[in-house]
């Protein structure tokens, strides 16, 4: 008896997976097809080609920062640093 029932629910798990497999197939395909080697990038995770920020306009070709940007963003990075530095040693100088 118990072993029928476990029979029956194990087919029923087997058709449901078959089920959702056959399902889920045609979506795996259905993307864009691009020629080429080329594969379609969805727009959302694309890297705007210039960026307004607080430090300025930084500029990218590609997804890659121009020189300049790069200056902008090494710039802006010793600067945090030297703050980060300076607000550290706030409390040893308090003493």
């Amino acid at each position: 008896m118990i072993l029928n029932i476990t029979i029956d629910k194990i087919a029923v798990f087997a058709v449901l997976t078959v089920l959702v497999v056959v399902l889920m197939t045609p979506t795996a395909f259905a993307q864009e097809r691009t020629p080429g080697y080329n594969n379609k990038i969805p727009e959302s995770i694309m890297t705007p080609d210039k960026v307004e920020t607080r430090v300025g306009t930084l500029d990218f070709f590609d997804g890659i920062p121009s020189k300049e940007t790069a200056a902008l963003i090494y710039d802006n990075l010793d600067y945090i640093r030297g703050v980060e530095t300076f607000l550290n040693g706030m409390p040893a100088a308090s003493l």
